[in-house]
């Protein structure tokens, strides 16, 4: 199934330099812009793609969190249709990094392409997303974006056409419509590789989350440690130029992936690094570290990645 064609909203243009916050209510918070409830809440939802293809995805609300299920016959059967071959483990998956309780749902395409993304408005008026094909076929967990800083006091969602591409619009208390933002700097990893056989993994979502792992080998250069930080980023394009972008980034969590009982565990580091496509394939790219901890990259000069073939 072809995905949506790389692309930055005109929303997401806007927010690009937006720094995003930690999940959780904004300090000195008017208690009145928290979302009161609703009978126009949407508590239960079915992808429509406007076709008559059928994925099987729904999404619901229980107890303020929510739970994506995909029906795994028609999923296979419509994703194999489109060229795909993918597998499905379980059946519903319950959508992590929510912090505050969820009122009401929206999923419809953002892009150019069948691209369903799954709206979650906050108790509190702000917004969360998660992009569902990534979730379930690429990275395989269901972790929502962080709040999106440039949506607060949102009451409702609905499908809206614009120039080129299909998007979701977000209501306002005040009846104003912003779009919701999607980016799209890579629908894949891309690695570095050292001569020692060590590697650094960098993982940009549609929805704004950002992973990088360390693959760190022994003497016989087998894999001995994997450090995985997962957080979220924004993306601001160096004088206009979106092949060549600045990157800021904020991470939450670290996890010591092959370490017995490995779990996520709260870690902060922020950076900034730049992004820049190297050839005209997309399958290339030079990063320059600027700021940070995380990266074991030497600052200020670019070092190569490229596309991974998974």
């Amino acid at each position: 199934m072809k995905r949506m064609r790389p692309f930055i909203t005109a929303m997401a243009a806007m927010l690009l330099c937006a720094c995003g916050g930690k999940a959780g209510n904004a300090a000195g918070q008017d208690p009145a812009a928290v979302a009161a409830p609703s009978a126009d809440y949407v508590t239960k939802t079915d992808y429509d793609c406007g076709s008559d293809e059928d994925f099987g995805i729904s999404a619901e609300i229980r107890s303020g969190k929510v739970f994506v299920s995909v029906n795994a016959d028609k999923f296979t059967k419509t994703y194999a249709g489109q060229g795909m071959d993918y597998r499905l483990n379980e059946s519903t998956y319950e959508v992590q990094n929510l912090d505050a309780p969820i009122v009401s749902l929206h999923m419809s395409d953002i892009g150019q392409d069948y691209n369903p993304v799954l709206c979650m408005l906050r108790q509190d008026g702000r917004v969360q997303i998660l992009d569902v094909f990534d979730a379930i076929s690429r990275r395989g967990f269901f972790q929502a974006s962080w709040p999106l800083p440039g949506l607060k006091d949102i009451t409702a969602f609905k499908k809206q056409s614009y120039e080129e591409y299909l998007g979701i619009a977000a209501i306002g208390r005040d009846g104003t419509e912003t779009e919701v933002p999607l980016n799209a700097i890579s629908q894949t990893e891309f690695v570095h590789n050292e001569s020692d056989g060590t590697k650094v993994i960098l993982h940009f979502t549609c929805d704004w989350k950002f992973v990088c792992q360390h693959f760190i080998t022994g003497p016989d250069f087998g894999v001995k440690e994997i450090k995985e930080y997962v957080g979220e980023y924004t993306a601001k394009p160096i004088d206009g130029n979106f092949d060549r972008q600045q990157i800021t980034y904020t991470i939450h969590t670290f996890c010591p992936v092959l370490a017995d009982n490995a779990k996520p565990v709260p870690f902060t580091d922020k950076g900034t690094f730049i992004f820049e496509y190297k050839d005209n394939t997309g399958q290339q790219i030079a990063v320059t570290p600027q700021s940070g901890k995380i990266l074991p990259l030497p600052k200020g000069q670019p070092v190569r990645f490229d596309q991974d073939a998974q």
